[in-house]
């Protein structure tokens, strides 16, 4: 995570209440991505929520914000997907205009199980990006400038901390 801590303006910790009554500390970066021109997929590409997304530089290639964060931890040697609860459960390692969705590791496929379970079976809330060096695996959420947290993303971390996620393997990132 070097490199994204590296374009970070600003690092931060939040307190985090959650719905088990306990109020976590989760450390959120503030970076700058570029905007892309367009700054948004055309009309009729995709599925109009995923058109509405506005689009990030990364390296001059125009992508969702999800995927330039995981463009920037694959600097550092990570691997991982873009955790697309919004569209079905996808999982993206490239943008829906030009790949298919992929599958996890079986590894890190029984992380996102637990976690699920632990949630009553329901992904939504679930960090936007999965990654993965060796053993260890990170949760990291993406935020636009305006974008607020969803309501079930606190019961999400819940269920990750119940599922044996750490506090320090949560992250939050805003783009301003």
């Amino acid at each position: 995570m070097e490199s994204l801590f590296a374009r970070a303006t600003r690092v931060n910790v939040i307190s985090y209440p959650l719905p088990s009554g306990d109020v976590i500390q989760v450390r959120r970066l503030c970076v700058h991505f570029g905007r892309a021109t367009p700054g948004h997929l055309k009309t009729g590409t995709l599925q109009p929520t995923y058109t509405s997304k506005p689009l990030v530089s990364f390296q001059g290639d125009a992508m969702f914000g999800e995927l330039a964060l995981l463009r920037w931890l694959e600097v550092d040697g990570w691997y991982g997907v873009w955790v697309d609860t919004g569209h079905g459960r996808k999982l993206w390692h490239e943008m829906p205009t030009r790949a298919t969705p992929v599958a996890l590791p079986p590894a890190q496929q029984a992380i996102h199980d637990r976690i699920v379970v632990a949630n009553g079976g329901r992904a939504g809330g679930f960090f936007d990006v999965m990654a993965w060096r060796g053993n260890h695996t990170i949760f990291v959420e993406y935020k636009g400038a305006d974008e607020r947290a969803p309501k079930n993303e606190a019961a999400w971390i819940d269920a990750a901390l119940h599922a044996g996620v750490s506090t320090n393997d949560l992250l939050i990132v805003r783009n301003e």
